[in-house]
Formats: C-alpha cells, sequence, structure tokens
C-alpha cells in the first residue's frame, strides 16, 4: 500500500511540474495600444436627389474594445435607447454608460475634433482621434451618425479584428464600416429635413418609424462611405501579458 501511495504521489508531482512548465512556457498574448482615427474626408458640398447641396458631417460616436462581435446592435433587431439617441442626436453618452458595465469592455466616446476643447461634430477637413489598448483576441467597434439624417450611422457589421496572425493591424479599415439606418424615425432627404440634426428644433422630434436596424435603403441618395470618410488604426507599441 505504502509503495502505491508513493508511485501516486510520484505520478501527481509530475503532472504538476508538467503543468508549471507549459505555463512557463506558454507564448504570452500581446497588448498593444493603437491610434484610432476618424477623418471627414470630403470635399466640396454633396448633392442629394433633388439637387440640394449639403456639407457631409460626421457626429461625436462611441467605441468599444471587447471579445464581441457586435456589441451595439443586432442586425434585424430594434434599436436600443443607447443606438437610437447616437442615431437620432449623435449623442454616445447612453451607450458609453450602458456598454461599459462590464468589466471585460473598454467603452469610450470620440466627441472632441482634433485641435479643439469643445465636443461637436467634424466638418470637411477635421477629424477625432481616440487611443485604446486592446489584447490579442479582442476587436474593435465604434459607430458615429451621418449628421445630415433621421436616424443614420455609420458602423461595421461586425467588429473589426484588431490583431491578424497574432499582429496587430495597421491601416485603413474604412471597408468594415456600412451606413445603418436605426429604423426609429422616418428619413427626410439628407440635407433638407427639418428633423434632421443640423435643422431639428430639439432631440427626437421626428417622426417615429417603429422599425428595425438594417443597412439604408430608401428612395435617397447617400455619398460613397469610401469617398466622405476615412477610419484608420495605428498600433502605438506593445507589450506581453
Amino acid at each position: 500500500m505504502l509503495r502505491n501511495k508513493i508511485k501516486f504521489f510520484s505520478f501527481a508531482l509530475v503532472l504538476v511540474l508538467g503543468f508549471q512548465s507549459v505555463a512557463t512556457f506558454a507564448k504570452p498574448k500581446k497588448q498593444v495600444r493603437f491610434k484610432v482615427r476618424v477623418e471627414n474626408i470630403s470635399t466640396g458640398e454633396q448633392v442629394n436627389k433633388s439637387g440640394s447641396k449639403y456639407p457631409f458631417a460626421l457626429s461625436p460616436g462611441v467605441y468599444v474594445v471587447s471579445n464581441d462581435d457586435m456589441p451595439l446592435f443586432s442586425i434585424g433587431g430594434k434599436a436600443s435607447d443607447g443606438i437610437e439617441l447616437q442615431a437620432e442626436d449623435g449623442n454616445p453618452m447612453t451607450l458609453v454608460e450602458k456598454l461599459g458595465s462590464k468589466s471585460t469592455r473598454q467603452v469610450g466616446a470620440f466627441s472632441k475634433p482634433v485641435g479643439s476643447d469643445m465636443p461637436s461634430p467634424i466638418l470637411p477637413g477635421q477629424a477625432f482621434e481616440f487611443e485604446i489598448t486592446a489584447t490579442e483576441g479582442q476587436k474593435l467597434t465604434l459607430a458615429t451618425m451621418f449628421g445630415q439624417s433621421n436616424d443614420l450611422f455609420y458602423a461595421p457589421s461586425k467588429a473589426i479584428e484588431l490583431f491578424r496572425k497574432g499582429e496587430p493591424i495597421n491601416g485603413d479599415v474604412t471597408d468594415s464600416l456600412g451606413l445603418w439606418d436605426a429604423g426609429t424615425e422616418v428619413n427626410e432627404e439628407p440635407g433638407t429635413g427639418a428633423n434632421q440634426g443640423p435643422r431639428q428644433k430639439a432631440p427626437n422630434t421626428g417622426m417615429s418609424e417603429n422599425g428595425h436596424v438594417r443597412l439604408v435603403v430608401d428612395e435617397f441618395v447617400y455619398p460613397n462611405t469610401k469617398s466622405v470618410m476615412r477610419v484608420t488604426v495605428t498600433p502605438i507599441d506593445s507589450m506581453s501579458n
């Protein structure tokens, strides 16, 4: 019996030492700090279907770093109160408060144009910038309102992978973004609607739509995304976990 106990103890010790060895030599996950830049690269004025001209603008927005594929909305689902406020009024703060309740997420707002101390939309030639820290495997999601609309916003359909084959991404990710309709307010022609951000008398004053979140499809004309905005992600420095 004593011999069996000694054998069992020796076997258990080998297992423990083996696991310690694996843990000791396991490749640590990279942790990288990134700069994210959201630019309004539109030139001149946009022209809508009726021939009216308007300046392109992007509102303050929200960003999320997490392991989630899409923490902001469900395609085909009803917009949350936070998405409604972001899409209708360019106000990201409800989303920041609600999404920030999980410790596994890094959540924040970008609201001040580069070079300004005051929150405001960005007009042609202006940009938002913010920094994030992500661990290998985490992804980036963001949303910003198409300012000359009732309830449209730019966001990816799926969170943007910040690492590819273990290496941090570096460059233009605008291709990941689409123009979404929150389905909360009836659309008016961009740049002219009385209930759109620049012209409405008060927040949340348009006709309710009771729709669902989807890529915008209506009778109006919208600018090509890559012709008016650019989003870039640049690694700044890295460390190991």
